[in-house]
């Protein structure tokens, strides 16, 4: 009794997962690599900008508790305020 073949569309699947797996471990080990502790400059006079951040960061460390608090909401608001309309926030 001999072993069966593999057909060509059976091996062509199985070096597309490999490619695929390759891939990923690649993106996973480069991703790895790649600084923690990234400075993000200040683009903007002090003053309201300052509270915005310190507001977004407030709610950052709240997690997903911040879907319910008021104070978020406005923040965030503003937030999109000022990215989609940069020129009218001023």
């Amino acid at each position: 009794m001999r072993a069966p073949r593999l057909s060509p569309p059976i091996v062509f699947r199985l070096v597309a997962v490999a490619l695929v797996v390759l891939i990923l471990v690649a993106a996973s080990l480069h991703l790895r690599r790649l600084p923690r502790d990234v400075d993000v400059p200040d683009l903007g006079p002090p003053g309201s900008r300052d509270r915005l951040a310190a507001g977004l960061a407030r709610c950052q460390a709240l997690g997903m508790k911040a879907d319910g608090d008021p104070a978020c909401a406005a923040i965030w608001a503003e937030n999109r305020k000022r990215f989609f309309a940069p020129d009218t926030a001023r």
